[in-house]
C-alpha cells in the first residue's frame, strides 16, 4: 500500500464506480472496475493506468476508526488547526497499491498529487502517503475574520445610515 485516503460519514454514500466516473469524467484518468478474489471474498478495485498507475480499494471495516484514531495519536503538536478532529471522524478510506503489471505508485511526485489531491478535495479526506507517514490536509477556507472595532463600527455606521434614510423617507 502506498497512500491512503481517509473520510468520513459525509461521502459514505458514495461507492467505487461513483469515484471511478469522477477520475474518468473531471480528472481524465484512464480507469476501469474489475472484482478480485482474496481469501475467499470478492473486492471491487479501481484500476488506473494513465495519468498514474494505481490500483484503488475502498475500505470501510469498523477497523477504519480505531485505525484513524491510532493516526491521530501520533500527530505532532504543530498539527494544522483542525486535522485531529477531521481525522478522529474519519470511519472509511481509499487504499492505493501499486499500480498494474507492478508500476509503482509514486503520491509523492507531482503526477499523482494531481489525482489524489483532487480527489481527495472532493471527498473531504485526508491522504497519507504510507511511506513517509506524511498528511495532505486540505481545510476548506474560513471567511475572513473582521477585527472587533471595525465589526463596531461598521454596525453603527449601518445603523445611522438606516436611520437617516427613514429621516428622509418622512420629509
Amino acid at each position: 500500500m502506498r497512500a491512503r485516503l481517509w473520510y468520513g460519514p459525509a461521502a459514505h454514500g458514495v461507492g467505487l464506480d461513483r469515484v471511478a466516473r469522477y477520475l474518468r469524467g473531471p480528472l481524465g484518468c484512464r480507469a476501469e472496475t474489475r472484482v478480485r478474489q482474496r481469501h475467499g471474498k470478492s473486492f471491487e478495485q479501481i484500476v488506473l493506468s494513465d495519468p498514474v498507475p494505481v490500483v484503488i480499494e475502498m475500505d470501510r471495516r469498523p477497523e477504519v476508526s480505531g485505525e484513524a484514531a491510532d493516526l491521530v495519536s501520533r500527530l505532532p503538536a504543530k498539527a494544522p488547526p483542525g486535522l485531529a478532529d477531521k481525522l478522529a471522524a474519519c470511519t472509511a478510506r481509499l487504499d492505493l497499491y501499486d499500480g498494474p503489471g507492478g508500476a509503482r505508485l509514486a503520491p509523492a511526485t507531482a503526477t499523482a498529487r494531481s489525482v489524489l489531491v483532487p480527489l481527495a478535495f472532493a471527498m473531504d479526506a485526508i491522504v497519507e502517503e504510507v511511506d513517509s507517514g506524511r498528511l495532505l490536509f486540505f481545510p476548506l477556507p474560513e471567511p475572513p475574520r473582521q477585527p472587533l472595532l471595525l465589526a463596531v463600527l461598521d454596525a453603527v455606521l449601518g445603523g445611522l445610515g438606516r436611520l437617516l434614510a427613514l429621516l428622509a423617507l418622512r420629509r
